[in-house]
């Protein structure tokens, strides 16, 4: 296991307990991006037993390179709950679990965080397994750590890549699989 900082975990281990965890964003930024999308899917004993999901109206307009990417219009989230109205909704279905995701380490988490403390809401310190870091560790041969390339390499259906549940549920299918070939 190895320790991060703000007392949370990076987790390096074989677990059947946890939530997957996927957001979609208006941007790069972890600073000025808006979440669009917030999915999470709940897993006990490596069994997928619940699911969240939802959009999330953004402030400003989504735009056409991000909708190229998710498939997330302008008019899809205009009826959409505001990011305050649902991250505590979506922060209790996650509860104390290890959080895992694709790149959560450096993105996912760090946006939630943001947003917990802008909206004056408990810290986000889950303990965290992120597959991109986990799969490096792995014994497999492909040409690089994306979840499309790990999607690929074992043949799991992600055909609405870039769409938080979809996604959750493909890293969820890809980190079963991984766990077989990882190394210490």
């Amino acid at each position: 296991m190895i320790v991060n900082t703000n007392k949370r975990k990076s987790i390096r281990a074989d677990i059947s307990d946890y939530t997957v965890i996927d957001l979609e964003t208006t941007g790069i930024s972890i600073y000025s991006c808006e979440i669009i999308e917030l999915s999470a899917v709940k897993v006990r004993g490596s069994k997928i037993i619940d699911e969240f999901s939802t959009l999330v109206k953004p402030r400003r307009r989504i735009s056409s390179m991000i909708t190229d990417i998710t498939g997330i219009t302008n008019e899809m989230v205009s009826d959409a709950p505001y990011i305050e109205e649902v991250l505590g909704d979506y922060l209790e279905f996650i509860g104390d679990d290890i959080i895992l995701g694709h790149n959560i380490a450096s993105f996912d988490r760090n946006i939630i965080k943001i947003y917990c403390e802008r909206l004056g809401l408990t810290p986000f310190l889950n303990d965290t397994l992120d597959t991109c870091t986990y799969s490096r560790r792995c014994d497999i041969d492909v040409p690089d750590r994306k979840l499309t390339t790990l999607t690929r390499y074992f043949n799991i259906d992600h055909k609405d890549a870039h769409r938080a549940l979809a996604d959750c549920i493909a890293n969820f299918e890809c980190y079963e699989k991984l766990k077989r070939y990882y190394k210490e």
